[in-house]
């Protein structure tokens, strides 16, 4: 599990695998631990986002991909 900050205020992600997907998912958590979105990271193609119709600051979007690029 990791941490980062952004002007909304400091947030926790842990990654997870799925064995249906050819990679790992960033999975950026709510105060309670639930998953706010995730960002896919592929081994092969392009970063995704799975928002769950929750409208998200690209403030933590732009962060949180920052953090998966260091992993790809």
């Amino acid at each position: 599990m990791g941490t980062f900050s952004t002007t909304s205020g400091k947030f926790e992600y842990q990654w997870a695998s799925d064995v249906s997907f050819d990679g790992v998912r960033l999975e950026v958590l709510t105060g309670d631990g639930d998953v706010l979105f995730d960002v896919s990271v592929p081994e092969h193609g392009n970063l995704t986002i799975n928002t769950f119709s929750n409208e998200i600051g690209i403030e933590i979007v732009e962060a949180a991909i920052d953090v998966a690029r260091e992993r790809q």
